[in-house]
């Protein structure tokens, strides 16, 4: 806790214009400027970098006095967290950022490649990103003597690449369990301003410090959704393909009226058997077999699956499904973006009828 005095209720008024300051990155993903042409859209979120970089100023104040503020013990213990906590780690990955507008002639832009349309005044609803470090300019990445290389590190590793809001609320995180004391709070003790308005309505995103991040809720989704059977009467399995050391299976899903094209791994098709979901498989003989689990092992009739000619395996790099070219290389693909979109797997995986 921060002991009473001047220091503390200065240090209660930098809680709050973080707070404020985080409200203005986030009314600025909509007030981004967004323009269309043939070769695809140009966005503009210099406004975006302008209110990150006074959050980022804001948060450093804090940082900085809470360690002024501290006795030495609690000091040490504090800093300690800047390697130790997850949201320490930002904390001090994001004093790079502030370090490169208070002290550097380069300012960081942030990127965005995603973005989803809205009414009014939310016609646009952009999702800022950090850089990765190896994008940042050079004079940001130099290291002078006697500086220390920390802040570099825990912007790799806690910082880039991810959404510029949800770091943001990481620090507000970090601060609120320093000390919850400070923080401002609503009648019902949530803390003042907090969730952020939701702009335009899509797919989950954190507008809280206390809610799941983005990654984090994805997740719990795709959790969720491998737990459920799919949707359709039954499954045929017609091609593996390999990824690293997970193994794929691409086939048709029978919805009764028309089929869908499948990608699964074997692990979860064994799992789907196991709970009563059938599947078969197509030989490259044009036989149609019942598919097995044995120990979390796939079984197709008395061979296991992984030794099966399958129809559009062997010798096929790239096989027609669904009157489509599909490549081994897209099908991987595809389902990388699954695994990084919860509710595309989703679709797939449960289809509406």
């Amino acid at each position: 806790m921060i002991p009473s005095g001047p220091g503390r209720d200065q240090l209660r008024r930098k809680y709050r214009a973080f707070g404020d300051a985080i409200a203005r990155v986030w009314s600025a993903t909509v007030g981004s400027d967004v323009a269309m042409y043939r070769e695809g859209f140009h966005i503009d979120t210099e406004q975006v970098s302008i209110d990150t970089a006074d959050g980022v100023t804001v948060m450093r104040t804090i940082d900085v006095s809470i360690c002024e503020l501290l006795s030495p013990a609690e000091r040490n213990r504090y800093q300690g967290l800047w390697s130790s906590d997850p949201d320490g780690r930002v904390v001090r990955g994001l004093l790079l950022i502030r370090n490169s507008e208070v002290h550097r002639h380069a300012p960081i832009n942030v990127d965005t490649d995603r973005l989803v349309s809205g009414f009014g005044d939310c016609a646009w609803r952009v999702f800022p990103q950090w850089k990765a470090y190896a994008e940042l300019p050079a004079e940001v990445r130099r290291l002078e003597p006697r500086q220390s290389r920390d802040p570099h590190d825990r912007y790799q590793d806690s910082v880039a690449g991810r959404l510029v809001i949800e770091t943001l609320l990481d620090a507000m995180r970090f601060f609120d369990r320093c000390d919850p004391s400070l923080t401002r709070r609503d009648d019902d003790s949530d803390i003042a301003r907090f969730p952020l308005r939701e702009f335009i309505q899509h797919t989950y995103e954190c507008r809280h410090p206390y809610w799941p991040r983005a990654a984090e809720y994805n997740d719990l989704l795709l959790d969720g959704m491998t737990l459920m059977p799919p949707i359709g009467r039954t499954r045929q399995i017609r091609r593996t393909v390999l990824l690293s050391d997970t193994t794929l299976y691409m086939g048709l899903t029978d919805l009764g009226h028309h089929s869908e094209s499948f990608v699964e791994s074997a692990d979860q098709i064994a799992w789907d058997i196991a709970g009563g979901y059938p599947y078969t498989a197509v030989t490259t003989a044009g036989d149609v077999i019942d598919v097995a689990e044995r120990d979390r092992v796939l079984i197709c009739g008395e061979t296991p699956l992984s030794e099966t000619d399958l129809a559009d395996t062997v010798g096929n790099e790239s096989a027609a499904t669904d009157d489509r070219e599909v490549t081994n290389e897209w099908i991987r693909t595809w389902w990388t973006k699954q695994l990084g979109d919860a509710y595309r797997y989703g679709a797939h995986r449960r289809p509406k009828m």
